[in-house]
């Protein structure tokens, strides 16, 4: 997948972090529940869902991005983390 602005490259894969310290989890539960729609409620929750997954992940999202591409790939990345703590 690749950022159709040209923001960044094509990845390859995303590596999930195998463990999280608890507090991330309790985050990753918290911003779940105000995007699991898909969309997020406000402003606010798409900030702090694109900071977790920059935190999480190691990348250098802009908070403040409309890019499709980019917003999904971020909602992916919770939505598998979310999956996985929550079984």
């Amino acid at each position: 997948m690749q950022c159709p602005k040209g923001f960044w490259l094509k990845t390859t894969e995303i590596i999930t972090p195998e463990d999280l310290p608890q507090d991330i989890i309790d985050e990753i539960l918290l911003v779940w529940e105000d995007i699991k729609t898909g969309r997020a409620i406000n402003k606010e929750a798409k900030a702090k869902m694109i900071e977790l997954y920059n935190t999480i992940y190691m990348t250098k999202y802009s908070i403040g991005t409309n890019c499709g591409s980019c917003i999904s790939t971020c909602f992916q990345g919770i939505k598998t983390l979310q999956e996985k703590y929550t079984k």
